[in-house]
């Protein structure tokens, strides 16, 4: 078996290997959907992801006989019987050269889609090669993670905006204020990356760099993501806990401008944020910068973030100081700032932005990181992601098919599908329905022939619905 590229035929769910000899005769296409079924935890699906999955397993010469001869092989000894789909897959080979018969149609990459809608639809374009259609389903649905990781990401630009439309006197910030910490806390090093990517859909903060290097290679990005120089607990035990002030000595004189973050919780963060603002208060007030408190861990037992989050505004107003903005709320000294981001989860980070507004500081005061809770913690079942098939070709004309189980949340589309605007929001309706399809063609036949570049992208994730 090869080691330095998946074959294409073998990236899918064991059952659908056998599923063309399931379908009716005289079955010459297979036409479906993929959406966000009612019951999703959020009202709107950011779709991302695609173009990356496009690029890397769709296009081009993608089945060569190798890859039949190995598939088969494979099937054989998998199933105990010959029930491989060898006709099918050497006519991908002989007859298209390798590449995909397939036509693919999506929504506009970064666009928040209503749940209940479609925002991919595939069909093939071979009759003789229909089941491919829902061979691809495994491998495709798996923009489940980018789009959910836009959509977490989104939410929380929206709720940090309105907070900062309340409380800051600009939204300068707002661009910084969610930061990806999670490449250590996915599954692999392909999880980062798509996951990543999707945060940079809306905010510019991230340690992540696959993300950016994805940003880059599949939609054609320039620096999108930006970080500062930190510490880790590493560093900061590196002299003992007799040192820990020595080192954040060494390290304002190291960073003399800028933004420097400082995990202060190595041994005890009450006395590290007392020394910041006595004994090395001079010096960080002298800097050409901001320097980050950063807690990693709670003070004591049942310590709550947005507890933490306002202990630690309170103490820096103490030690530096504050003004009031235009809007009445409380700024920290430029000069020092706050970055949260041990075990959060979005609502934490909702109820510390809501406590921070409370206790009358700006919602600027404090930068947030999210790392599993953003790329790892959550799963396809979040916003229901689904593919489902809604009509087939036979005997010279399209079929609509659908399910209506019991459990009627997973009832599903029937017929050929269009994405449409309809008074300021995204609705679903037939093939035929004459308004102007939102879904784009995307992939023909082995081509890409649609792609979006990343500054597109951010604009369709700016559109409001």
């Amino acid at each position: 078996m090869k080691t330095n590229k998946e074959n294409f035929i073998l990236l899918t769910d064991s059952y659908k290997e056998c599923h063309h000899g399931q379908y009716p005769e005289g079955t010459e296409n297979v036409y479906s959907y993929f959406e966000s079924r009612n019951g999703a935890k959020y009202p709107y699906t950011v779709f991302f992801g695609l173009q990356i999955y496009l690029k890397r397993y769709f296009e081009g010469v993608v089945v060569t006989q190798e890859d039949v001869e190995e598939a088969d092989t494979f099937c054989k000894g998998h199933f105990g019987m010959d029930i491989f789909n060898r006709k099918m897959w050497e006519r991908i080979v002989n007859v298209h050269g390798g590449k995909l018969p397939l036509r693919i149609k999506a929504a506009p990459e970064g666009l928040a889609v209503p749940i209940n809608n479609v925002m991919v639809t595939v069909e093939t374009t071979d009759p003789e090669c229909a089941p491919l259609t829902n061979v691809i389903e495994t491998v495709l649905t798996h923009i489940w993670h980018s789009s959910n990781v836009a959509t977490i990401s989104r939410d929380l630009r929206v709720y940090i905006q309105k907070a900062f439309e309340k409380s800051a006197d600009t939204l300068n910030l707002l661009p910084f204020m969610l930061h990806c910490f999670g490449f250590r806390g996915v599954s692999s090093v392909e999880s980062a990356g798509l996951g990543g990517s999707g945060h940079l859909v809306n905010f510019m903060g991230t340690d992540t760099i696959i993300a950016i290097t994805y940003a880059q290679r599949y939609y054609g990005a320039k620096m999108v993501g930006f970080s500062v120089p930190a510490t880790e607990h590493s560093v900061m035990t590196s002299l003992g806990e007799e040192g820990e002030i020595e080192m954040v000595d060494r390290l304002i004189e190291k960073y003399p401008k800028g933004i420097l973050s400082v995990v202060s919780d190595s041994y005890n963060i009450k006395r590290a944020i007392k020394n910041y603002g006595t004994i090395l208060k001079n010096k960080i007030l002298s800097r050409d910068g901001k320097f980050v408190v950063r807690p990693d861990s709670p003070r004591f037992k049942g310590d709550t973030p947005c507890d933490q989050i306002v202990w630690i505004a309170q103490e820096l107003e103490t030690y530096f100081g504050i003004t009031f903005n235009k809007k009445g709320y409380k700024v920290l000294n430029p000069k020092v700032g706050i970055i949260y981001g041990d075990g959060l989860s979005v609502e934490e980070i909702k109820e510390s932005i809501d406590s921070l507004l409370y206790h009358g500081y700006s919602a600027e005061t404090c930068v947030y990181g999210l790392g599993g809770g953003l790329l790892q913690r959550h799963t396809r079942d979040l916003q229901r992601n689904a593919f489902k098939c809604s009509a087939q070709f036979r005997n010279g004309k399209w079929i609509d098919v659908h399910k209506t189980p019991l459990d009627i949340s997973k009832t599903s589309k029937k017929g050929r599908l269009k994405l449409v605007w309809n008074k300021g929001t995204l609705i679903t309706v037939p093939i035929m329905d004459e308004r102007e399809d939102v879904l784009q063609l995307v992939f023909e036949n082995g081509i890409i022939v649609k792609e979006y570049n990343w500054e597109e992208v951010k604009k369709n994730a700016l559109i409001e619905i």
